[in-house]
């Protein structure tokens, strides 16, 4: 039998919580994310186990071991022990008796398939024990096999629990699924999508952004935009930019940016902001990316960059590069050629310091004012159109020159 072998599995802090509530007649496992992407051998960040003991017999347990506790969501079942400054978020077994979207009143259970019923997809049902065992009530592991994200029991009974599932779906169908998606799971998504406007929008948008960051987030979009899902969260704009950057970022070796997909997407902020939360650094982003720097270039590559920072410049140059793509004017080839250009070019190039400093024009005799602010401004500019080559005598002396 398929059993989960990874090496965070053997980690000291995790085998001994194993040991300890073993020793008190409790059982353990683990479950959710950390059991799925183990067994895709992916990296796994946050680890859960589930319980079959109360939340209070949990929390006493881990104090009588002195193990710091924190009763994260007591309320709900989950106690975080934290061990070596690691967090192990622990959950008692639980049935929902009344759900309200993305609340529930859940009472505790010590049935493995009563908790395993309650959740969103078979592949995040899947339990292992201290040596790896699986235990499957809902056959995870041969959906995980197949790359068929499905529903557990009756599809729109899993969304009515919680909408936010229909962005889960397709979020998770790209990333763990094969297209065509599971078309039960379709359906459903179609006939609740009118309830995403309900949600959070902190939610919708973290769900959303996610999506977009996925390697090939084109043909979930195109799933989205066919079910109605997508007209309840923003409408596209420009589609075949957004294929152009997708395509450029993938022959170019990038990483995704969820943030230049969302402009190539949908340029139009206003837009944006009146269906998504994003925070102010997001907009901040989103606004440098939206507002005509003139282009970028090998000679204004380091100019842009002094004024702006190169992981901005780099993103407004590949935004604008798939878009002379999708517009025929370069090939992919060439774009992705363009781009190698300026990180071969600038990647290893610091970003220079202005040499002058307030201090040295008091030194002058010039009052504390506005006119040092000025003064500073000017021979900077100048500095920037001699290409950052002046030194601070340099520049000491061209202030001179203004004095």
């Amino acid at each position: 039998m398929l059993s989960l072998k990874t090496p965070w599995l053997t980690l000291p802090a995790l085998q001994n919580l194993f040991t300890l509530f073993l020793q008190e007649g409790a059982t353990l496992r683990l479950v959710g994310g950390s059991v799925r992407d183990g067994l895709l051998g992916l990296p796994v960040s946050d680890i859960d186990l589930a319980v079959d003991q109360p939340p209070q017999w949990v929390l006493e347990l881990l104090k009588k071991n002195q193990i710091k506790a924190i009763p994260t969501g007591i309320d709900h079942g989950t106690i975080t022990a934290v061990i070596d400054k690691k967090p192990y978020q622990i959950t008692t077994l639980r049935v929902d008796i009344k759900t309200f979207g993305r609340k529930a009143h859940v009472a505790f259970t010590n049935d493995w398939i009563q908790d395993a019923m309650r959740r969103d997809f078979t592949m995040n049902a899947i339990y292992a024990d201290q040596t790896g065992k699986l235990f499957d009530p809902v056959n995870g592991v041969k959906d995980l096999e197949n790359k068929r994200v499905r529903f557990i029991g009756n599809a729109s009974q899993r969304i009515k629990e919680d909408y936010l599932r229909i962005l889960r779906f397709f979020r998770f169908s790209a990333r763990f699924g094969h297209e065509p998606y599971d078309e039960e799971g379709l359906m459903a998504c179609k006939m609740y999508a009118a309830h995403l406007p309900h949600l959070a929008r902190e939610r919708v948008t973290d769900e959303f952004l996610k999506i977009l960051q996925l390697p090939s987030p084109l043909y979930t979009l195109d799933a989205m935009n066919e079910t109605n899902v997508l007209s309840y969260i923003l409408h596209p704009g420009t589609w075949e930019d957004l294929k152009a950057l997708v395509a450029l970022e993938k022959v170019s070796h990038l990483p995704p940016s969820s943030l230049g997909r969302l402009v190539a997407f949908h340029p139009a902020l206003e837009e944006i902001k009146a269906h998504l939360r994003l925070s102010k650094k997001q907009e901040s982003i989103l606004t440098f990316l939206m507002k005509n720097h003139g282009p970028v270039t090998q000679e204004s590559f380091k100019h842009q960059s002094y004024r702006w920072g190169k992981e901005k410049v780099f993103d407004l140059a590949l935004y604008q590069i798939a878009q002379r793509v999708r517009s025929s004017e370069v090939s992919l080839a060439q774009g992705a050629q363009t781009l190698q250009d300026f990180h071969e070019h600038f990647d290893l190039w610091p970003i220079p310091v202005f040499p002058l400093k307030g201090e040295d024009l008091l030194s002058q005799g010039i009052k504390p004012g506005n006119q040092v602010g000025i003064l500073l401004k000017q021979v900077e500019k100048w500095w920037i159109s001699e290409d950052f080559v002046p030194d601070h005598e340099a520049c000491r002396a061209y202030l001179a020159t203004l004095l």
